[in-house]
């Protein structure tokens, strides 16, 4: 992500979008701002200092701080003791709405386009595949920095859309209703995307169906003549949707076709003009694999880093964002080739015996764990193959509790335990409260409870929890970021 070292906003133009007044020293109203915090740890000076307030922390504790790192301005809801100029407001919350959104307005004076995205799994690894579809010869595409894709996040990383920037490419994360509201408004976009609909986050959201509404919501704020992009599985779910009747959008839909499919396409209510982009994936020799797909006018193929389902998913999808950005399959496909899982997320690292420890640690709904596991036995029989000596290794798991899925949480998780009795682990280690409903579920469905192992307390060090592991053992370590399983990882002997 770029250091910005442009003028981001002038105080007139922060008055004027926030309807702030003035308290305190005066500054004139050319005075600019080379970035805005909410965050005192990584505010630099020029940058102005935004006082947001929850409802375990009020920023306007740090103002002093503020000011003494560099803060030129503060941004607040009421009177503080400061040494410098206050910009007051009503409410800190909605004027970091209106300050974004005059970010959008400037880099899209300047021609830079905006993709948006979202979904209950493969939010991030899309949004990496996106940035580098739209990675050429131009400045790369600005997006968000760690996690930040929040209410609080998202408004952080347009602040950071830098006038040397290329396009930018956001991840949108929500965790209950309005949320979307709040930031669909901001992100007015070039392309949207939804990645996928399933359980998450249901203690707020209450059903799948809550979460496709919500998650929705950001396709209403593409631009007239932009484009949307959804895996073809959600029109066949939702066909009576609202958006599917917008006819001032294109829509480009995904499907991965898998051995045996058939395709019911011609029952289902494609809006005029839509593109469908299907691809498959195959095995080559030594256990390598190929994603290749058509629209029926271009085609493309792309040799993966990993056998994964998922992630040919999302290649699908951001493969498809570009095409009305104006990057051929061919031609996105090739910038694919510098593809890199993030840490924590399809993440496929060796320990120092040579076993493959595959990370995905970073979150978990049982989507993404359906694809974990999936992923995990293909790579387990890619290794075999690889040995050459026929003799397969161990497949293992170290498996953690599934967050925030509210009172359906009991019944998702013995779910997981059937699939996970349908792949051929022979030990699986448990983190988590939810031990027993997982347990229930792997027994009901024919799996050897003697295969399960629960772990509890705080992990030791050393390596006697796990078997030893040696060249041809896989390792899926899989579960929600707050189970903190990168101690299983370090464990194992892989630094998460």
């Amino acid at each position: 992500m770029s250091e910005i070292v442009s003028t981001w906003l002038e105080k007139g133009s922060v008055l004027r979008e926030t309807s702030a007044r003035e308290e305190g020293p005066r500054l004139p109203d050319d005075t600019p701002f080379t970035g805005a915090s909410s965050d005192t740890r990584d505010l630099r000076p020029g940058m102005l200092f935004v006082a947001l307030s929850g409802e375990r922390f009020d920023g306007h504790d740090y103002v002093g701080e503020a000011f003494r790192k560099g803060a030129r301005a503060a941004l607040v809801s009421r009177v503080v003791d400061a040494p410098g100029p206050l910009l007051i407001v009503g409410d800190t919350r909605l004027a970091l709405q209106g300050l974004a959104r005059a970010i959008v307005r400037k880099r899209f004076g300047e021609g830079k386009r905006l993709v948006t995205l979202t979904g209950t799994a493969g939010k991030t690894t899309t949004r990496e595949l996106v940035r580098l579809v739209l990675s050429g010869k131009e400045a790369p595409p600005h997006t968000n920095r760690e996690n930040w894709n929040n209410e609080i996040g998202v408004p952080r990383t347009l602040w950071e859309w830098g006038e040397n920037d290329g396009d930018a490419v956001l991840e949108v994360g929500i965790r209950k209703p309005g949320d979307m509201d709040y930031l669909s408004s901001i992100l007015v976009s070039d392309v949207s995307i939804v990645t996928s609909v399933g359980e998450g986050h249901l203690e707020t959201l209450g059903s799948v169906e809550g979460v496709w509404k919500e998650k929705s919501r950001l396709l209403d704020w593409v631009r007239p003549g932009g484009g949307i992009v959804l895996p073809m599985d959600l029109l066949r779910r939702y066909p009576s949707s609202p958006i599917f009747r917008d006819h001032q959008r294109t829509f480009f839909f995904v499907e991965l076709e898998t051995e045996g499919s058939s395709s019911d396409r011609p029952a289902l209510p494609f809006p005029p003009g839509s593109t469908i982009l299907s691809g498959s994936i195959r095995k080559e020799n030594k256990g390598e694999w190929t994603l290749s797909g058509t629209t029926g006018s271009e085609v493309f193929s792309w040799k993966m880093p990993s056998p994964s389902s998922l992630l040919a998913m999302d290649a699908l999808l951001a493969l498809a964002a570009g095409i009305p950005l104006g990057v051929p399959l061919r031609e996105g496909a090739r910038r694919l080739e510098r593809f890199q899982p993030l840490p924590g997320r399809m993440q496929e690292m060796r320990t120092p015996e040579g076993a493959l420890v595959l990370l995905d640690h970073y979150n978990a709904n049982p989507l993404s764990l359906s694809g974990g596991f999936q992923w995990c036995v293909e790579v387990w029989k890619k290794e075999k193959a690889l040995s050459g000596s026929g003799h397969p290794g161990k497949l293992l798991a170290v498996l953690g509790d599934m967050l925030e899925l509210g009172e359906d949480s009991s019944r998702l998780h013995r779910e997981i335990g059937k699939m996970a009795a349908g792949c051929p682990f022979s030990a699986i280690f448990y983190k988590g409260t939810f031990f027993e409903d997982f347990r229930e579920g792997y027994r009901s469905a024919g799996g050897d409870g003697a295969v399960l192992t629960h772990l509890s307390g705080t992990p030791s060090p050393g390596r006697e929890v796990f078997p030893g592991l040696s060249r041809g053992d896989v390792v899926l370590v899989k579960g929600s970021r707050g189970v903190h399983l990168e101690q299983e990882a370090r464990m194992l002997g892989v630094e998460a």
